[in-house]
């Protein structure tokens, strides 16, 4: 998959103090889609685009083809999460030849209590730590097939340019085995 389309779905923020904060409205949405990446691997690619404080006015999803964010946009466009609290922008194309920033959003790991078992390898107290100190924005989810919440952290950073096939996870995210970056658009 190579990132040449796009479309935002913007959150708008919450004035009135009497709603779900953006954060949460991002998470209610990512878990819609994912379940869209899940029914189409490979065809789309997640960002976050915009500063820190601003991280979850706008989810960007990236794909091949222009089709492809139709396919998408039809499986997302009625569900309550995106009808009621989102915005979904018209589908664009990346520049051809797109010579800016590219940018890598990567799943960053959290183990599961299991893993802290065992108090001398409080390996999941360490890794919460870790990206709480890295300041990494994420994702309140329940798991399908547990019904257990969890976080789904992002880490950001740049990358050189492209990389090559992008390999999304259901999440559209980069892992460490495929790793990949989108273009860092305005």
């Amino acid at each position: 998959m190579r990132p040449a389309h796009y479309v935002n779905i913007e959150i708008p923020g919450n004035e009135k103090g009497g709603g779900p904060s953006r954060p949460v409205v991002a998470g209610a949405i990512l878990r819609v889609l994912h379940g869209a990446f899940r029914r189409y691997p490979g065809k789309f690619a997640l960002a976050l685009p915009g500063k820190e404080n601003s991280l979850f006015a706008c989810i960007r999803v990236f794909s091949p083809t222009r089709g492809d964010l139709d396919l998408l946009v039809d499986a997302v466009v009625d569900n309550p999460a995106i009808r009621d609290y989102g915005r979904i922008g018209y589908p664009r194309a990346v520049p051809e030849k797109f010579d800016g920033p590219w940018k890598r959003y990567s799943r960053f790991r959290i183990p599961t209590r299991k893993a802290d078992r065992d108090p001398d390898h409080a390996l999941r107290t360490r890794r919460i730590a870790q990206a709480d100190e890295n300041k990494l924005p994420f994702f309140i989810l329940s798991s399908a097939s547990s019904g257990q919440r969890f976080g789904l952290y992002v880490e950001i950073g740049p990358a050189a340019d492209h990389q090559g096939e992008c390999k999304p996870d259901s999440y559209g995210l980069s892992v460490t085995t495929r790793p990949f970056a989108v273009p860092d658009l305005p």
